[in-house]
């Protein structure tokens, strides 16, 4: 291990940051002020926008005072080797709870819903969502995607284009595209501008207008991207035409930039789309600023979390209890109850009460309530299909803060380097529609806690709390060659997840070394709202796709793991024997249902379908010799308090005091 990443750990460790001239920001979701400077507690900024516009320095700390509460998405900016950017907490008086960014929308209220039919009917919807058109406000505006156009074939796709005049439109100047074979896939046909400056933040309307000489219908496959590869995404598409028929009309498709760059590129995926042997005009129009004056469900809802009142009366507890129905997960707290709806990929299958359905054409939810939802629940958070935090670069550390309701992942690290994550909790994340597609295509849901994409190296993620997400708490992941080195998961406490640890790399060139899951306590593995409605169940602490890795280097001791609906590890590669799994507790509670029967430790798809008992795993592959059986004793499991009373006896497990409350 370098020595640049032992200092890091040390200073990490003791909550040392070594700065030059360093700034601090403070950020106030209740008195805050964008227009201030930011400088000081009387001077905070409010808003997650104002913090990802800011140019940060080295050493710089960000502050977000504690009892905020954040929506949107925090991108954190890169400080340097030894002098990283600390985004984190402040108080001001008595605030408790740390501070909260949820990546979800409030639909809250009876106003914000719908019935749907008759009077007896129980289906509900959101109200319908809106623009407004601002016109072309500035001169960024008016220069998105407005230069040339052209068509791109590959494979079995041929088709061309020309610059065209258009009588019949008062002489408008256009392109016609003349497709001879449509292609078997999307991808095969594109239609596409490039090289356009694109900024982070608001939405921008590309407007054209278009006719086909048969209709075509265009409700996905239109991305901002990168202009060359690896033609990472610019943003979000928010709006898409839909039919473009025969005649003239005029189309938007709306773009939310999430990115500053100046090579912009809007795609078309036309492929499969143009019939063979037809045209399509197309005349671009002034692009121009929008406005979302809607609920704000513009992508995908992950989930319905939704909360009653509690007969036990309102306080300010934590969550207190978790119970098992047959047919709904909840938990509830001592001043609520919270119940995730059943996330559905059609209309027609809304059928018992909770179902809901995101329309991503109307951008409305649709829900199966008695009484109108927003009058019948204390509250109801839609977390979208975004992450709560994306950390796409190196030297930061990321701490005292809850990522939460979001239906993708609740921090986001593609390719870090010397980031570290502590002391930071993740709840409710997960749930959205993978490939975006609405259920007509792929139905795969997603959402990690913590992901490591295409590798990363000197990393720490320690003592964070995970509990009721969709996939994984922690993971690092990707199908390029990738270097995933030094990656330390530490103390953390993971309960109720699908999976607490997960890792698979593709490239045969990847390399894997120094990653390490060590001290942490994962309970309850399973037991929450996704292994319910997920149709792939896969209830696992250590999971393991593809390892096709040059090198891999994985060490695994000294964490307790109590309790699993099915396995304690999955894995469907055959790189096992590279593994260094030792030294830790392992407990079963037998009063609980368990999917996978008497053989429930280990699922090794490379060396047969059987699953393997833990003498059988010990005897098969040479881990856990020094491992033990041992129940661990919490200080008080029902109210999820997961203190281990036992901890000397177990000699693992997370090396901290007490969990304190999850927020």
């Amino acid at each position: 291990m370098k020595r640049t990443f032992l200092a890091i750990l040390l200073s990490a460790t003791l909550g040392v940051v070594s700065q030059g001239v360093a700034t601090e920001y403070f950020v106030d979701s209740h008195a805050g002020d964008d227009s201030a400077s930011g400088t000081s507690p009387e001077s905070a900024w409010e808003t997650l926008d104002r913090v990802n516009q800011a140019d940060f320095e080295p050493g710089d700390v960000i502050r977000f005072r504690r009892d905020g509460i954040w929506r949107g998405k925090l991108r954190c900016k890169s400080g340097a080797e030894g002098n990283p950017i600390v985004y984190t907490d402040y108080r001001t008086g008595k605030e408790y709870y740390p501070p909260r960014i949820l990546n979800s929308v409030d639909l809250t209220g009876g106003a914000k819903w719908t019935r749907i039919g008759d009077e007896n009917s129980n289906l509900w919807a959101t109200r319908e969502g809106s623009w407004r058109d601002l016109g072309a406000t500035s001169d960024y505006v008016r220069g998105f995607a407005s230069g040339r156009w052209h068509v791109y074939t590959e494979e079995d796709a041929k088709a061309s284009c020309r610059e065209e005049t258009f009588a019949d439109l008062d002489g408008a100047e256009g392109y016609r595209i003349e497709c001879a074979e449509p292609g078997s896939e999307a991808t095969y046909l594109q239609w596409t501008t490039q090289g356009f400056q694109v900024k982070d933040g608001g939405y921008v309307a590309l407007r054209f207008k278009a006719r086909a000489s048969a209709p075509v219908t265009i409700d996905s496959g239109v991305s901002l991207m990168m202009t060359g590869k690896p033609w990472s995404s610019y943003g979000e598409t928010l709006e898409l035409p839909g039919e473009i028929s025969t005649e003239w009309g005029e189309y938007t498709v709306v773009f939310r930039p999430a990115k500053d760059a100046s090579d912009g590129r809007i795609t078309f995926f036309l492929g499969g789309k143009l019939p063979q042997g037809g045209t399509f005009d197309f005349v671009p129009l002034e692009t121009h600023e929008y406005e979302d004056i809607s609920l704000g469900l513009h992508s995908d809802v992950g989930n319905l979390v939704l909360t009653e009142p509690s007969p036990m009366g309102p306080s300010r507890g934590i969550m207190a209890l978790f119970e098992y129905r047959p047919k709904k997960f909840f938990a509830s707290t001592s001043d609520r109850m919270e119940y995730a709806g059943f996330k559905r990929w059609s209309r027609d299958e809304l059928k018992e009460y909770l179902d809901f359905w995101y329309d991503n054409k109307e951008r409305r939810v649709y829900m199966v309530s008695a009484e109108n939802p927003g009058k019948l629940f204390v509250s109801i958070e839609a977390p979208l299909r975004d992450h709560c935090c994306v950390c796409p670069g190196h030297d930061v550390i990321i701490e005292n803060i809850t990522f939460s309701h979001t239906g993708a992942h609740g921090v986001s690290l593609p390719n870090p380097k010397r980031i570290t994550i502590r002391n930071c909790s993740f709840d409710w994340i997960g749930g959205g529609d993978l490939y975006g597609q609405g259920g007509e295509g792929r139905r795969v849901r997603f959402g990690n806690g913590v992901e490591f994409w295409e590798g990363g190296q000197d990393c720490v993620v320690e003592k964070c709390r995970f509990s009721r997400i969709y996939d994984v708490a922690l993971t690092a992941q990707g199908p390029e060659k990738d270097v995933a080195k030094n990656l330390i998961m530490r103390d953390n406490l993971i309960y109720r997840c699908e999976q607490a640890f997960e890792i698979w790399f593709t490239h045969p060139e990847t390399v894997v070394e120094g990653v390490v899951f060590e001290h942490n306590l994962c309970v309850d593995t399973g037991r929450d709202w996704s292994h319910y409605q997920r149709p792939n169940k896969i209830a696992t602490p250590i999971l393991g796709y593809g390892l096709d890795a040059k090198t891999v280097d994985i060490t695994i001791r000294k964490n307790v793991f109590y309790d699993t609906q099915q396995f304690f590890i999955k894995c469907w590669h055959n790189r096992i024997a590279d593994y260094h799994i030792d030294d830790n507790v392992y407990w079963v509670d037998e009063t609980k249902p368990h999917e996978s029967g008497d053989k429930y430790f280990c699922y090794d798809a490379a060396n047969g379908k059987e699953p393997m008992t833990f003498d059988e795993f010990r005897a098969a592959t040479g881990h856990d010799k020094n491992s033990r059986w041992i129940k661990p004793e919490f200080k008080d499991y029902g109210n999820d308090v997961f203190t281990l009373k036992n901890q000397e006896e177990l000699d693992a497990g997370p090396r901290v005091e007490h969990w304190g409350r999850l927020w």
